[in-house]
């Protein structure tokens, strides 16, 4: 799957979301966050190297068994985190090695969060992008 397409798939449910009520992508991405924990990273990785540290609640990130998990309690991380790890995973390796923060820009997720999460969702997605450097090598 192109990245394109799932950046779209993401940013089409975020606006119809916001048509109905800001208040909706909310609940979404906490739905998205209760996803998350159904294969969560394993406490072992759950290190400080794996940490989100500008994140306000605890959020890990690793490459775990060929591909990305994360593990938070804070329900709106996890739903951005879910969104990430998805993302990430859907793509083959060597497109996955291609993607840049500025992808991301493109779903508008940074004008939802509060500025504590916005600099948590960015953080993440460069870890994941140093993660793959070192996939397939």
């Amino acid at each position: 799957m192109k990245l394109d397409i799932k950046l779209n798939e993401y940013k089409n449910n975020i606006d119809s979301l916001k048509a109905i009520e800001s208040l909706e992508v909310y609940r979404w991405l906490i739905s998205l966050g209760e996803k998350l924990n159904d294969d969560p990273l394993s406490e072992e990785r759950r290190t400080i190297k794996n940490k989100v540290k500008s994140c306000q609640f605890e959020l890990f990130v690793d490459y775990e068994n060929g591909r990305f998990k994360s593990w938070s309690k804070a329900m709106v991380s996890a739903g951005y985190a879910y969104i990430l790890i998805d993302i990430f995973n859907s793509l083959p390796i060597e497109e996955a090695k291609k993607i840049t923060i500025n992808d991301f820009k493109k779903i508008k997720m940074d004008e939802l969060l509060t500025m504590s999460r916005k600099t948590g969702f960015y953080e993440m997605i460069e870890i994941m992008i140093g993660k793959l450097k070192n996939v397939g090598n």
